[in-house]
């Protein structure tokens, strides 16, 4: 269950926006979190589309590089120009928690921002595992890793995780590649690809982890196909300090928040737009 890094990726600043662009970039970080805010980091956005057109920017955003796709992944695009807003709780808990030693476990690491914002905190002797089964976001996480010098730190899974070893069809959502889901939501024309996939407690036990800080999953709608068996039959010992769960229709109809609460001893910190985060007790 491994995978090799690709090749280096082009010198950091290669996608980099012009000085005017940048400034208009900064702006848009630099607006307050607030209704308008928002609405005035997207209109520095929609400034910046419309003069560059560019699909691919590089930038430092609150301290790690980011090669950031503009046209097909919603959460680059978030990310590079509105931060003040992307996930803030969240990543205030990795800050917070993940020790420089730790164990942060990204399950659906997509493009990588989770996975870089942890790699920031840790030291030489934290580990990050990181498991994204699409091959297009996958480079890019690797991309990313690379120009932040995290590589060393980080494992990349390249397969799925589910309640059973096998295979599923992943349906990839062209105009998001970070919604592509097991579960056919988009287009009917939408692109499809098979996917290896493993039980979570097998994928672990091979990278030979054997405790984990902080657990992030977001796999668009089958968190609870993977937590529920994860849970039933690991020692506690396993068990993540914190968790990062997806605020989806999926996981609220599932129960595996009560259950999670009621039977493994978490409680629920805080309800983001996006995410559950739940703490062990």
């Amino acid at each position: 269950m491994d995978e090799m890094n690709q090749n280096k990726p082009e010198n950091f600043g290669t996608y980099s926006l012009p000085d005017f662009g940048q400034k208009l970039m900064k702006i848009a970080q630099g607006f307050p979190a607030t209704w308008m805010g928002r609405r005035g980091a997207l209109a520095m956005r929609k400034i910046v589309s419309k003069l560059y057109k560019k699909d691919v920017i590089d930038a430092e955003v609150e301290g790690v590089r980011v090669r950031c796709h503009m046209n097909d992944n919603v959460s680059e695009r978030k990310f590079l120009f509105t931060p003040q807003f992307f996930d803030v709780d969240e990543r205030k808990l990795i800050s917070a928690e993940l020790p420089r030693d730790g164990i942060f476990l990204d399950i659906g690491a997509n493009a990588g921002l989770y996975t870089l914002w942890a790699s920031k905190h840790l030291g030489d002797d934290g580990k990050c595992i990181s498991i994204e089964p699409n091959p297009a976001v996958r480079r890019r996480l690797q991309e990313n890793l690379a120009l932040n010098g995290f590589t060393e730190r980080v494992k990349i899974i390249p397969f799925g995780v589910s309640d059973a070893a096998g295979h599923f069809t992943l349906y990839l959502d062209e105009k998001n590649l970070g919604g592509s889901s097991i579960v056919k939501t988009h287009d009917k024309k939408s692109s499809a690809i098979d996917v290896k996939c493993y039980p979570l407690a097998d994928i672990l036990n091979d990278c030979q982890i054997d405790k984990l800080d902080i657990l992030k999953i977001d796999i668009e709608g089958a968190e609870a196909k993977v937590l529920r068996p994860f849970f039933d039959t690991v020692d506690a010992s396993l068990y993540p300090g914190h968790m990062i769960i997806e605020n989806s229709q999926d996981v609220r109809e599932s129960g595996l928040i009560d259950y999670l609460m009621a039977d493994k001893g978490y409680r629920l910190v805080k309800t983001t737009r996006m995410n559950f985060i739940l703490s062990k007790v």
